[in-house]
């Protein structure tokens, strides 16, 4: 008898959505008792905590070491949960205003590294200047090559 799925099997996206809904449920709790600070942005103060598309989690924080750890404990009980484990060497911190000291001492928190925007995710360019021809010329490509065939 062997145990779990073999990749492939029909069965392994429907699972996994559901456990990785229970990633999200934890966070909006964790927000929700004030364990998890929201990140406020742009001028209408849009409140985010994190975002989640098929296997990708991109999470959202200020610059407040006491949510960065709270964060990862959720993360640390979500793998013990689910006898799974997150890849924190192919995970990344990317700062945006914050000072360089604090951001050192997070990826060392979190056994991440640190990376600069633009950086690419899904397929797109995020942080790049999304006027530019440049930032969507590799989707276009894409694109134009899967319209090709």
């Amino acid at each position: 008898m062997e145990r779990g799925l073999r990749q492939g099997d029909p069965l392994s996206p429907c699972l996994f959505v559901l456990v990785v809904d229970v990633m999200n449920r934890m966070i909006r709790e964790a927000v929700r008792n004030s364990q998890i600070s929201l990140l406020l942005v742009g001028r209408d103060k849009i409140e985010l905590s994190h975002l989640q598309f098929a296997d990708d989690t991109i999470l959202f924080y200020p610059q407040e070491e006491e949510t960065v750890r709270n964060y990862n404990r959720l993360l640390r009980c979500f793998e013990m949960m689910f006898s799974l484990s997150i890849n924190f060497e192919k995970s990344n911190l990317i700062p945006v205003n914050c000072i360089q000291e604090w951001v050192s001492r997070m990826c060392q928190l979190l056994g991440c590294q640190e990376a600069t925007l633009p950086v690419r995710c899904l397929g797109i360019s995020l942080g790049a200047n999304p006027r530019l021809v440049k930032t969507w010329k590799p989707v276009i490509d894409k694109v134009e090559e899967k319209l090709s065939l």
